[in-house]
């Protein structure tokens, strides 16, 4: 199997989400404080930048096209639906509407976990045509046939 490298958008995605994940803990924890409001806040506008500078011109956060791509039109929109849940629960919270804010954070949180799941999955899994399995390869089937009637 091809072993492939993530790139810069990739990391900082990933990043993103583990510290979106520590805060929105904390939220839940202490009961949404202003630190955790922050560093949520933080980490949704850098991966929201990480998103949308690269259809701006900046080259360097650009992720080539590999994989499926409806599975990463699948992932910008739930990427989009997360954002928008986290706007939402903000509202909440700026409402003091603390129960629907709990649960709106939950929802962005798990929004935010599958679309960065099918969006590794759909440029990392799918990349290949064949998958990496070799068994799946037609020449790999048909060497194997001809060496059991060789005889030895």
């Amino acid at each position: 199997m091809k072993r492939s490298s993530l790139t810069l958008a990739e990391i900082i995605q990933t990043l993103c989400f583990l510290i979106y994940l520590f805060g929105s803990s904390l939220t839940l924890i202490e009961h949404g404080t202003e630190l955790s409001l922050w560093i949520m806040f933080l980490v949704v506008l850098i991966s929201i930048s990480a998103t949308i500078l690269p259809w701006l011109g900046f080259n360097w956060l650009r992720i080539k096209k590999q994989g499926s791509q409806a599975g990463q039109w699948v992932s910008r929109l739930l990427q989009i639906a997360s954002w928008g849940s986290f706007a939402f629960a903000m509202l909440m919270r700026l409402g003091r509407n603390l129960p629907r804010f709990y649960l709106w954070i939950v929802i962005t949180t798990l929004l935010w976990a599958v679309w960065l799941l099918v969006f590794i999955f759909s440029r990392h899994i799918w990349s290949q045509s064949n998958g990496g399995d070799k068994l799946n390869r037609k020449d790999s089937l048909q060497k194997s046939t001809e060496e059991e009637g060789k005889p030895s």
